[in-house]
């Protein structure tokens, strides 16, 4: 990579990073501003390229050995700030600080054991033939173990929302899993040159670009991000003793239902009236905890009697009345008023993309193809 593009990669980090730290929008700050130590550690890392690239590594040698060693907070920086993004009550576990193992094992190796010599990334683990495996060419099988953990958390993530949101298009982290789609090609670059496979000049130019490019699309979706869990600190308590339940009792130890059958029969008519005379799946944004203050319940009693009597979590639970009702309108004169955004919001829906997803998996066609099938009858 050459010198300029590695000083202009450093420099988006650098802004980006503090721009993070700082977040003018107060929203996620925990985990902007883990986001943001990626970010900065991204940053150095140019540095230390552009450093190399310009042959001035030598003169700065324990720059050149720190960063290398806070480079394997990459990933785990990066993990943290998902893990905190995805938790409704974030706070930092114990656990965490085994993701900096192997950051200290290095940098008590690179800075103290061997301090007064080259980077031992440099250092060869193996060889096979002509083929050496250097130290440092373990950083980008870490990373790619933690991309592997991250796109598991997020997928987990898209699937809990579905337990407490009607809608979750603005809280899924899409945006977030679309950045570490990114992220895997300039990781396959890596990959392929820590193996010293055939080199390929045209794979070595469009690092930087790629990385450019990830960055601005880091950007751009971080400053427009949403509150992930915007509900009231006891609601959040309950969120999230849904989402991560207490471990099963012991063996012979009686489990306690949430409400008894008699509650659950009060409770049961009083949800039918909230949907089918109210039609509360009709407000855009509905939430679990919105459902369950009309209920005068708590968040997780709420969860418990939608998933007894309906057999399903909270997304499917609305989508499907809403899915009803758009029929009901498509099917009336309503549908010569209103295009098929019009439709979307009078059912209840907040996009026309959550519309179409919603109505194909109910009916297994798509709204415009559901109209085309009623004409030609």
């Amino acid at each position: 990579m050459n010198e300029f593009i590695a000083a202009f990669i450093a420099g988006e980090c650098f802004l980006l990073g503090f721009l993070l730290f700082l977040f003018p929008l107060e929203r996620n700050s925990r985990a902007n501003r883990w986001l943001s130590f990626f970010v900065l550690i991204l940053g150095a890392a140019f540095v230390v390229n552009y450093l190399e690239s310009a042959g001035l590594d030598d003169a700065v040698r324990p720059v050149v050995k720190l960063v290398s060693s806070l480079q394997f907070l990459l990933a785990p920086c990066l993990y943290i700030a998902i893990l905190y993004f995805v938790s409704p009550t974030s706070r930092f576990r114990v656990r965490y600080w085994l993701h900096f193992l192997p950051f200290a094992v290095f940098a008590v190796c690179e800075l103290l054991i061997f301090g007064t010599e080259k980077s031992i990334g440099t250092k060869p683990l193996f060889r096979i033939g002509d083929f050496e495996f250097w130290v440092r060419d373990l950083l980008p099988f870490l990373v790619a173990g933690y991309l592997g953990l991250a796109f598991r958390t997020l997928r987990r993530h898209g699937e809990n929302l579905k337990i407490i949101a009607s809608a979750t298009q603005r809280t899924d982290l899409r945006w977030l899993r679309r950045f570490l789609l990114f992220l895997i090609l300039p990781l396959g670059f890596w990959i392929y040159d820590a193996l010293s496979l055939y080199p390929v000049p045209l794979l070595i130019r469009l690092t930087g670009p790629v990385y450019a490019g990830s960055l601005f699309f880091l950007a751009y979706n971080a400053f427009r991000q949403g509150v992930i869990f915007p509900y009231e600190p006891a609601a959040l308590a309950e969120i999230s003793e849904i989402l991560r339940p207490a471990e099963t009792p012991g063996d012979g130890a009686p489990v306690r239902p949430r409400l008894t059958d008699e509650e659950l029969a009060g409770l049961s008519i009083k949800l039918d009236e909230l949907m089918n005379v109210e039609k509360l799946y009709l407000e855009n944004e509905l939430s679990l905890p919105a459902v369950a203050e009309r209920l005068g319940i708590g968040v997780h009693d709420a969860s418990f009697l939608i998933n007894r009597v309906a057999g399903d979590n909270f997304y499917n639970f609305v989508n499907r009345r809403r899915v009803a009702e758009a029929r009901r309108l498509l099917d009336s004169p309503a549908a010569n008023r209103f295009n098929m955004l019009g439709i979307a919001f009078e059912a209840g829906f907040n996009s026309k993309t959550a519309f179409n997803t919603a109505f194909k998996k109910w009916t297994g066609v798509t709204p415009s193809e559901y109209v085309r099938r009623k004409k030609n009858e």
